[in-house]
């Protein structure tokens, strides 16, 4: 056989080989899968209720001390402020006018005494005038003391017969009239005497001149100012204080006066009869003693000392103040919370406050920790 009649072999068409990524990314998924199915067999549990909670005890909110609610005589006070005034001002002013001042020796502040000259006025007129009256005196005397000698001979000489009766009655009239002249002159004289007195302007009374109204060289008007004078140098503090409180104040009480640091002793003099409608005060006069050291117009409080009672109280750190009101924290025997009371507070007194409304005898009240604190709270008590 030649080598024509051999058969041809032909060749398959090849295809191209896979690229190496494909070739291992097959048998890579399979495995994941069976590992996948693996792992929650193993793990599957069949489903259970979720576990109660366990209840755990309530953490107290705080930690505070308590101090028992008590009863004591504390002696009640009224609180006023106001202004210091004088006692009694004295407006001196002039009795006579046109004249002209010539002295005024004295100032504000200076100390005066009853009687003493504080102004003088230029008296040289009336001076004059006082002079023409004691002469016009001097004259009718003479001839007062001339009518009543011609009278006594006429007298005589009626009762001798040597004269008639009409002439008696002539001397009579001439003597009434000389003495009634003699009145008036007299009376002239005293009102010139007085005029010439009221050229000096005297204080009527111990005292400060609080103010000089006038200086050399004015000329005075009739009932004008001065000087004042502050009568006695005695000054007091009218305080002003809320109507419900002052039937508690009466004469004679012992009051503190406070200005900035410094405490004055007073006791009330008088209670002003009206109160004022638009503010709902009256006023109370507290005198003041002399070395008190205060001046009209300043400033100052007091505290009116009232007797001694037996009242509720209650420690000063027990209060707190909420919607503009003082409350308390009570801890009731045998309780762990707290109860929140709405107080009605009086006077203050050595850390201690009166409780009108609130609080009863015995009651404990959280002294420290107060303000942390809201109604129903638990806390824990400090040993």
């Amino acid at each position: 056989m030649n080598m024509l009649d051999r058969p041809v072999a032909t060749e398959a068409p090849q295809t191209p080989a896979a690229p190496p990524r494909r070739r291992w990314l097959g048998p890579a998924l399979l495995v994941l899968a069976l590992a996948g199915g693996g792992y929650a067999a193993m793990t599957w549990r069949p489903a259970t209720p979720p576990a109660a909670p366990v209840a755990t005890a309530p953490v107290p909110a705080l930690t505070v001390a308590l101090a028992p609610v008590t009863t004591r005589r504390m002696g009640s006070s009224v609180i006023g402020d106001g202004s210091v005034i004088a006692w009694q001002e004295l407006v001196i002013g002039a009795e006579i006018g046109g004249l002209r001042i010539i002295e005024a020796p004295l100032d504000e502040g200076m100390a005066v005494q009853a009687g003493q000259v504080l102004a003088r006025l230029d008296d040289s007129v009336l001076a004059a005038q006082a002079a023409q009256a004691e002469a016009a005196i001097n004259e009718a005397v003479a001839f007062l003391e001339l009518a009543r000698a011609e009278q006594a001979r006429s007298e005589d000489l009626v009762r001798t017969q040597s004269a008639s009766r009409q002439i008696l009655d002539q001397r009579q009239s001439a003597t009434r009239q000389a003495e009634a002249r003699l009145v008036v002159l007299r009376a002239r004289r005293d009102e010139a005497v007085a005029r010439l007195a009221q050229t000096r302007i005297l204080a009527p009374s111990d005292g400060v001149i609080s103010r000089v109204s006038v200086r050399l060289g004015a000329v005075s008007a009739v009932g004008q100012e001065m000087f004042r004078v502050i009568r006695d140098g005695r000054l007091e503090l009218e305080a002003r204080v809320p109507e419900l409180e002052l039937a508690s104040v009466a004469p004679g009480q012992g009051a503190v006066i406070r200005h900035g640091g410094r405490e004055i002793t007073g006791e009330v003099r008088l209670i002003m009869p009206v109160v004022s409608p638009e503010t709902r005060l009256g006023a109370v006069r507290i005198a003041l003693p002399a070395d008190s050291g205060l001046r009209p117009g300043m400033f100052a409080r007091a505290e009116i000392q009232g007797p001694a009672r037996e009242v509720v109280v209650a420690p000063a750190s027990a209060l707190v103040f909420r919607e503009g009101a003082p409350q308390a924290f009570v801890l009731p025997e045998g309780s762990e919370r707290v109860e929140m009371r709405r107080l009605v507070a009086g006077a203050r007194h050595e850390g201690m406050v009166e409780i009108i409304e609130g609080l009863r005898p015995g009651e404990r009240v959280v002294t420290a920790g107060a303000g942390f604190l809201v109604n129903g709270d638990l806390v824990r008590v400090a040993p």
